[in-house]
């Protein structure tokens, strides 16, 4: 980790917090990075719309509260101590090294931070923010069993009846359900389909008519808890509308760009993990009487993977300085892209140069390559950010 944080220092150019980074670095070091591959074996539970993580969260999340960790994602008008963007990305790979899953908890969370503070409604915000600030999680929930790559097709209906908007329909694929208290929510106010049609709400856990319901156990991220929403006759309070009814998907595809760069710093963070496992194997492994670090085929092997960490993590810092530009949409999905195609990859040359090791199931190295093959999936698949990436550039270019 110490290679990690060294290399991160040096493209931060040093405007990281850090002596905030450095509490979070203790933290990460005493109390998580021994005890993630235990979690990981023990997954997670979950029961009557509530997720259940291992005995070891406890630690963690009493540890990230002491810190103040919550509070770095609000603003200082709403009692938090907000961090720049770059500090977030900084302490996203410091995640996605040590648990990638905790990185996409902290991702999910910060977005439906964003969606919230896009709105224009300061009560709501203040009440809101405040319940977040204090240690609790918030979720956003946008993908649809026939409305994924395409938001326009989302069928979760809110219907205006005097003062609240009825809810019925699901949500799937939900980063951080059963363990969110505040769920940010895409849902259609006009009855048919379009862009238009589409209003962003906050949605409470105890809010009646409104369940979760538990995914099938995937393959990697064994600690992030994905579920589906299901909305029954909910009764979501019309001051819980966020901005405007119609301008919902806008608010959240500019969340989504924030969150993709955070998603790409996780998986530099993972892929800087798969090279140090790889590393210090291969520095110990010895074949025909020399290490295997000695080897031209596997030093050029470990060349390619963090030439190619480096590269991603040049696009993330360069999509960093793009915000509140034009080209700024264009470079975080370029980032997206390559960090994700990246951590596969350095996730397979991982697998290869670690041979059988690689192919037991509980090993390190075969739960962080499940780990990465998961990373493509989150805010839009690569095929999606190419297709954002071509429609930004041939807009732009001249």
């Amino acid at each position: 980790m110490d290679n990690l944080i060294r290399v991160l220092r040096s493209f931060s150019e040093g405007k990281e917090d850090k002596e905030f980074v450095d509490k979070l670095i203790d933290l990460l070091k005493d109390k998580l990075i021994d005890t993630v591959h235990q979690m990981y074996i023990q997954g997670l539970k979950f029961d009557n719309s509530r997720t259940i993580f291992p005995d070891q969260w406890k630690i963690i999340y009493s540890g990230l509260k002491e810190i103040d960790f919550f509070k770095y994602f609000i603003p200082h008008e709403y009692g938090g101590r907000k961090t720049t963007e770059e500090n977030l990305y900084f302490i996203m790979e410091l995640l996605g090294y040590v648990c990638p899953s905790l990185g996409i908890i902290f991702v999910a969370h910060s977005r439906a931070i964003d969606l919230i503070l896009a709105g224009n409604d300061e009560s709501q915000k203040k009440r809101f923010l405040e319940i977040l600030s204090e240690g609790n999680f918030g979720a956003i929930a946008m993908t649809e069993e026939r409305a994924g790559s395409d938001p326009t097709a989302i069928e979760l209906s809110a219907k205006l009846e005097v003062d609240y908007y009825a809810f019925h329909g699901e949500k799937t694929f939900v980063s951080n359900a059963g363990l969110a208290t505040i769920y940010t929510v895409l849902a259609n106010t006009k009855g048919k389909r379009g862009a238009r049609s589409l209003s962003a709400f906050i949605v409470e856990s105890n809010t009646g008519g409104f369940l979760i319901e538990n995914l099938p156990e995937k393959d990697g991220l064994k600690i992030l808890p994905t579920g589906r929403l299901v909305f029954n006759n909910s009764l979501i309070p019309k001051q819980n509308l966020v901005g405007k009814e119609g301008s919902g998907l806008l608010l959240v595809l500019d969340v989504i760009d924030k969150g993709r760069i955070l998603l790409a710093g996780v998986s530099c963070g993972l892929a800087s993990r798969i090279f140090d496992e790889v590393f210090n194997y291969s520095r110990k492994r010895i074949q025909f009487d020399r290490p295997l670090t000695s080897s031209q085929d596997i030093s050029f092997k470990m060349s390619d993977m963090i030439t190619q960490i480096n590269g991603a993590r040049g696009l993330c810092f360069h999509a960093l300085k793009q915000i509140n530009t034009q080209h700024y949409r264009n470079a975080s999905s370029q980032a997206k892209l390559f960090a994700s195609q990246m951590v596969m990859s350095a996730a397979d040359l991982g697998l290869k140069i670690m041979g059988g090791r690689g192919y037991f199931k509980n090993s390190m190295i075969n739960m962080l390559s499940a780990d990465a093959r998961g990373m493509e999936y989150l805010e839009g698949t690569s095929s999606i950010q190419k297709m954002i990436i071509s429609t930004e550039l041939f807009k732009n270019y001249d």
